[in-house]
C-alpha cells in the first residue's frame, strides 16, 4: 500500500518496509547501487540521544537492509514486528487533536563504490501505536 506522506511514521504491532532512494552526490539522480555497498540503519531515541535498534545488510531479528533496485538506487528496509514492539509513540494533548510526537532519528551509514562512506539522516522519525 503506497502512502503519500511527508513524515517517516513506523507502525507498531506489524512488520514494516520501506523504500528509500539513495541519491547521487549533489544530484537528484539516484545512486546506482554496486555489489560491494553496504547499507545500516540506526534509530536514535530523541530524548536521551540512546541507540534503541540497527539493523544491517544481515539478515537478524529485528529486520534487514537489502538492495530493492540497484539501478535506481533503491534499498529495502524491513523492521519486525518485534524489533519495533518497544519503541516509544508519543502524542500531543486532546486540545492538539492528539497529534503525533517525533521520538526517534534515522541515520543510515552507506558504503559505496560511487559515493564513497556517507551518513543520511532523518530527524523526525514517529512511531504510531
Amino acid at each position: 500500500m503506497a502512502i503519500d506522506s511527508n513524515r517517516f511514521v513506523i507502525n507498531k504491532g506489524t512488520s514494516n518496509e520501506f523504500i528509500i532512494k539513495i541519491k547521487q552526490n549533489g544530484s537528484t539522480m539516484p545512486m546506482e547501487i554496486s555489489s560491494t555497498d553496504t547499507f545500516s540503519v540506526k534509530f536514535y531515541n530523541l530524548e536521551t540521544k540512546e541507540l534503541e535498534l540497527s539493523i544491517d545488510m544481515t539478515s537478524g531479528s529485528d529486520g534487514q537492509v537489502s538492495v530493492y533496485n540497484a539501478y535506481n538506487g533503491q534499498i529495502l528496509i524491513v523492521l519486525n514486528d518485534s524489533a519495533i514492539a518497544d519503541m516509544v509513540s508519543e502524542r500531543g494533548d486532546k486540545v492538539d487533536k492528539y497529534y503525533l510526537k517525533p521520538t526517534y532519528r534515522m541515520i543510515i551509514d552507506c558504503s559505496t563504490a560511487n559515493n564513497g562512506n556517507f551518513t543520511a539522516k532523518i530527524n523526525s522519525v514517529y512511531v504510531q501505536e
